[in-house]
């Protein structure tokens, strides 16, 4: 009788042990799986960008011609829109009615920015152009659709369109990367823009003075560009130089950009 009583007891202390063990396990495993939560929580945060609206002015030494409007919100699926509306003002509206709309729709995808679609709509009184560009990544493709034509091409992992990569050199310079070299998808062939650093400079805006990186992306039109550390990478100031006259595009207005001073 007193060997079955023993014989209980240690089985007794056996199950006792055995749910604490389950206990110390499934609470090891809920706090584990908390941790990745909060860490997927916040390299989610970490990865939304802030929306915003800028508009830049661009002139040709004293005479204005010109107005862009870039926009960064949400559309109803929940993915990006970076959209640039630009049309002619002052001076210019004298010889041109023309007015340019750029739409480029994206997600993240491990922390790069992917193109779901693109379209670029000019319009004037003389001559319409329309683009659509639509990527589709599990065939590595990208279909172009000009004034109706269609054909498509194959696209290399992270290739964007020649809108977003103007958001991508933002997130970049942010990241403190130095290599910016980027694979853009253009009037049906697949470019390579590669931006040479200057080094940063303190520059004069409206908005007081600003410390920037100085980027230079030659081409046919070599253009320079400052962007604001201040403003989180926004290019504050644009200047595009060919056969010998200056295009200056400067930051006129922000909306959604916190100015961080002492930089």
């Amino acid at each position: 009788m007193e060997n079955l009583y023993h014989s209980l007891k240690n089985i007794s202390m056996m199950r006792n042990l055995q749910s604490q063990r389950i206990i110390v396990t499934f609470t090891g495993l809920l706090m584990f799986c908390m941790l990745l939560t909060n860490i997927a929580q916040a390299e989610t945060e970490a990865m939304q960008p802030e929306l915003f609206t800028v508009t830049y002015k661009l002139t040709m030494g004293p005479l204005t011609l010109g107005e862009t409007t870039r926009r960064l919100y949400k559309n109803g699926d929940g993915n990006y829109i970076y959209e640039s509306f630009s049309q002619a003002t002052g001076y210019a509206r004298w010889f041109t009615d023309s007015q340019l709309l750029e739409k480029s729709e994206w997600v993240f995808n491990e922390q790069h920015l992917r193109p779901i679609n693109y379209s670029y709509d000019r319009t004037s009184s003389k001559q319409e152009r329309h683009v659509k560009l639509k990527f589709d990544w599990d065939k590595m493709r990208v279909t172009n659709v000009i004034n109706n034509d269609s054909w498509s091409m194959k696209i290399p992992v992270r290739t964007l369109d020649k809108l977003l990569y103007h958001l991508a050199v933002m997130y970049d310079l942010r990241e403190g990367k130095s290599a910016l070299v980027y694979k853009v998808a253009d009037g049906g062939t697949l470019k390579t823009y590669e931006f040479s650093n200057l080094g940063e400079e303190t520059i004069k805006t409206k908005f007081g003075n600003l410390n920037t990186v100085k980027l230079l992306l030659p081409g046919k039109r070599d253009t320079t560009l400052w962007y604001a550390k201040e403003l989180g990478y926004l290019p504050v100031r644009i200047v595009q130089v060919e056969d010998g006259r200056e295009l200056d595009l400067k930051l006129e207005s922000f909306t959604g950009l916190t100015l961080q001073k002492n930089l």
